[in-house]
């Protein structure tokens, strides 16, 4: 008969109202780090601190001013990982930036307005930018030709195999993809099957979203944990060859 009162307690325990207010708030786990054999590399840990050290100055305005109204995510810092991501593209000078997870081009334009010269970001979607809603991407960024869209799901073995060449010159990967539990899996499968540039960062967001708890926590790369200096729902670095 214990076994119902113990249900009844973690039924109660996972009910609890949100004990604070906040306009948006989700469930997460808490979880011990001990028994999670990726550790992150020193290399890893130096990339994070100085990437956050070039956040702080992070110039983000000129995409808050694309936008109808606040918040203006791009600015937020901590809190929101536009200026962490411009942090890694100062650390890193990444000669080629893949982002998975086109949507409104925020993150996209934050990452190309500090790309190094002759350098090149594609971002993936299966939907073309023109045709999400409340787009801030404009004609004339992709103008100099050093952001481009592909469409397309890289959880499909095949397309992945079309792009297997682009994505294996990638210095910086940057993952905000469906988080749905499905996606997630099939992309890391295929990406460990291509070889990423030594130096290759891969970056997810939502790391701490309830459907993305398994997929961060089963990842045996060199990785780090960096919330509290990116997104409020999960920001997590990966040294894919450390």
């Amino acid at each position: 008969m214990a076994l119902i009162p113990r249900l009844k307690s973690r039924l109660f325990r996972w009910s609890k109202p949100v004990p604070f207010q906040a306009r948006h708030a989700e469930y997460s786990v808490l979880a011990s780090l001990d028994d999670d054999p990726a550790r992150p590399t020193a290399r890893l840990i130096e990339i994070s601190l100085q990437a956050i050290d070039r956040a702080r100055h992070a110039d983000k305005s000129s995409i808050s001013e694309r936008m109808a109204a606040p918040p203006y995510y791009p600015e937020i810092w901590p809190g929101e990982h536009y200026k962490l991501l411009a942090g890694l593209v100062a650390v890193l000078q990444p000669k080629r930036v893949v982002e998975i997870g086109t949507a409104q081009g925020w993150s996209a334009l934050g990452l190309q307005i500090h790309l190094p010269q002759g350098s090149e970001l594609i971002t993936f979607d299966i939907v073309p930018w023109k045709e999400m809603g409340n787009t801030a991407f404009r004609t004339v960024d992709f103008a100099s030709g050093d952001l481009r869209q592909v469409l397309g799901d890289l959880s499909d073995k095949a397309f992945f195999a079309e792009c297997a060449e682009l994505l294996s010159g990638c210095d910086l990967l940057f993952v905000d993809a469906p988080k749905d539990n499905i996606f997630e899996p099939k992309f890391l499968e295929n990406l460990s099957t291509i070889q990423l540039p030594a130096n290759a960062i891969v970056v997810f967001d939502d790391v701490r979203l309830w459907n993305m708890l398994r997929v961060w926590r089963e990842i045996k790369r060199p990785k780090l944990d960096l919330t509290s200096f990116g997104h409020w729902t999960g920001t997590g670095l990966i040294d894919w060859n450390g």
